[in-house]
């Protein structure tokens, strides 16, 4: 399971993911490929992509989670399942070549398909790994409501059109040890004794 540097490593993997895989014969060198904050979009970039995180949710179908057992029997608190919600926007002063943009970044997530942990650690800033060996997280199309684009639009007007993605059950771990007291031996009980 990951620990909490996980939303950092999957912002990083996927910004990676699209430097490293755009075509360059068709976009050029020059692209650029940026997380963003919201004061991002007030001057945004002439050319590249942005992934901004727009929402983060606990997942509710995974809500009721059992301890956390290691294979040498400690246990820790239930791990925190979360659903991490991105806007991917390709920026270009021409709008054929944004679309272009947007037609590849979709094909290349959809081709992905999954991100394993070679992908999440391998581009994360953190030190050590992230994610555990046999851990991955799904990348999945999840295009907004048009009321939601509309009030999104209202409140970025530089913003062109975008693709939203939601990466669903990201476990990030309790360091939280549960150490149970010592076993019971024996029991003694103040039954019929006499106070006075």
């Amino acid at each position: 399971m990951a620990n909490f540097n996980a939303i950092g490593a999957i912002s990083a993997a996927l910004a990676g993911l699209i430097k490293d895989n755009y075509p360059r014969d068709d976009f050029g060198t020059a692209l650029h490929v940026q997380l963003y904050q919201t004061r991002n979009f007030e001057s945004p970039m002439e050319e590249g992509f942005s992934i901004y995180l727009y929402r983060v949710a606990i997942n509710g179908s995974v809500r009721n989670t059992n301890y956390r057992r290691m294979p040498d029997g400690r246990r820790f608190k239930p791990s925190l399942p979360l659903d991490l919600h991105y806007m991917i926007t390709p920026w270009a002063e021409d709008t054929e070549r944004q679309h272009r943009m947007l037609g590849w970044v979709m094909r290349m997530f959809e081709d992905i398909g999954t991100l394993n942990s070679v992908y999440l650690n391998d581009y994360a800033a953190a030190t050590g790994n992230v994610f555990m060996d046999t851990e991955s997280v799904d990348v999945i199309c999840d295009p907004l409501a048009l009321n939601d684009y509309l009030t999104i639009w209202d409140r970025l007007r530089t913003l062109p059109l975008s693709i939203t993605y939601v990466l669903r059950m990201v476990m990030i771990d309790s360091e939280v040890n549960i150490t149970d007291g010592p076993l019971v031996q024996t029991r003694s009980f103040d039954i019929g004794e006499v106070i006075s």
